[in-house]
């Protein structure tokens, strides 16, 4: 761990990790200046189920005893196919104005990834400042918060003289469990999801601002599923639900009508029962913003999900395939040595591409590279954005079953 770690970067600034509750009270009382976002620095530095110190970096100007910049790491755990990659996210990421352009944000992101580093991370991942974030290596790869917009006027009402069957209440920690199934079964379908304990549900129904509401059938008086809510403003917005059939999701968007009027937003993948009933109602799916992901070591991320892309090749009748596949991202690269089926990943420096040279079978861009890797887009889709994609014409069925499209959903797990 890093967390007696003191870096001093000049001018009577000090980086290091929260020690004491002081450090906790100076690091709260920041992001509440600046951003206010103090409530979400108190429940994640108290509350969060997997929070520890030395995630939490601050900088100090000792000549003032003031904190005057913060950032934090908060772990996740997604699933790839059914493999679990640890996940890091860079949060809380605040400097007073008076201390910017000065370095203090680079030393605490260079930090941040060598703790990720220290704890074996395959992902770091941020929400932030459009383009910014690339010059630390971070590439756009998945949908933030993609969401149907749905006029409330669009939802059908039920006749006068019919009572609906279904109710919605307040979840409590006591639900955590059945949350937690909901949640599985919700995401059961999707190649890429985060995961989320029944510890993790007690603190998002006890501290976060989402409101978790079941939803009843009181014909049996059993939960049949649940919906996350945002504190109303102009437009009520689900964040998230688990609707599993189409008149649990009609009666759950009659109920939410009388609360908002103008719009409801259903936040959710494009297969998500929700998402599809709004779509069969009329609403729109902006364009929506994107994750950005920083693969620690790509080597190591590939070999983790070598069982995933050996069960593809199987699938695709490459089941007894014996080649090596040449993976160049330009700055570095890698063989892809399969063996009857059998995967492992092999790096192999810098290779390059001018002059005759033999780039390898696959050259593509990092930044593209993570796009095609989580399923995002295609070969075909990227080669319009990236024309230094190069793609050896043999090999190219075995890139896209390697590596083909995928329905993702990435959940805020705070």
């Amino acid at each position: 761990m890093l967390r007696d770690v003191e870096e001093h970067l000049g001018d009577g600034l000090v980086l290091h990790a929260i020690r004491n509750a002081r450090d906790v009270a100076r690091y709260i009382a920041l992001n509440e200046a600046i951003v206010r976002e103090g409530d979400i620095a108190d429940r994640l530095l108290h509350h969060h189920p997997e929070a520890s110190y030395d995630g939490y970096v601050l900088v100090e100007d000792t000549t003032t005893g003031e904190v005057v910049s913060t950032t934090g790491l908060i772990p996740w755990r997604c699933t790839y196919e059914g493999v679990t990659l640890e996940t890091a996210m860079l949060e809380m990421v605040v400097t007073h104005p008076d201390y910017r352009r000065r370095g203090v944000m680079r030393a605490q992101i260079n930090h941040f990834h060598r703790l990720a580093e220290t704890r074996n991370v395959d992902l770091c991942v941020i929400q932030g400042i459009p383009h910014y974030y690339r010059q630390y290596g971070y590439a756009y790869a998945l949908d933030h918060t993609p969401f149907e917009a749905l006029p409330a006027w669009r939802i059908p009402n039920r006749w006068a003289d019919e009572a609906s069957p279904y109710t919605l209440r307040p979840a409590t920690p006591e639900d955590a469990e059945t949350l937690a199934a909901f949640y599985r079964d919700a995401t059961h379908d999707l190649a890429f999801s985060v995961q989320r304990t029944a510890d993790y549900w007690r603190y998002i129904v006890q501290y976060t601002r989402l409101l978790a509401r079941i939803v009843t059938d009181t014909r049996e008086n059993r939960a049949v599923g649940y919906i996350c809510t945002l504190p109303p403003g102009q437009h009520l917005q689900i964040s998230e639900s688990a609707i599993f059939n189409h008149e649990t999701g009609m009666a759950v968007l009659r109920l939410l009508k009388a609360e908002a009027p103008g719009e409801i937003q259903i936040v959710g993948p494009a297969s998500a029962t929700l998402a599809r009933i709004a779509r069969s109602l009329g609403s729109q799916r902006p364009t929506p913003y994107q994750w950005l992901w920083r693969i620690p070591d790509i080597a190591r991320l590939l070999t983790k999900i070598a069982p995933v892309l050996e069960a593809r090749l199987s699938r695709a009748g490459c089941g007894a395939l014996t080649v090596d596949l040449s993976l160049n991202l330009y700055r570095e690269a890698f063989i892809l040595r399969i063996e009857r089926g059998a995967l492992r990943v092999e790096p192999v420096g810098f290779v390059g591409v001018s002059l005759g040279e033999d780039g390898g079978d696959l050259a593509i861009p990092t930044d593209a590279f993570i796009r095609l890797l989580f399923g995002y887009r295609s070969l075909d889709v990227l080669r319009d954005a990236w024309p230094d994609m190069m793609i050896k014409a043999e090999t190219r069925y075995l890139w896209e079953t390697l590596f083909p499209p995928m329905e993702s959903f990435v959940t805020m797990p705070y």
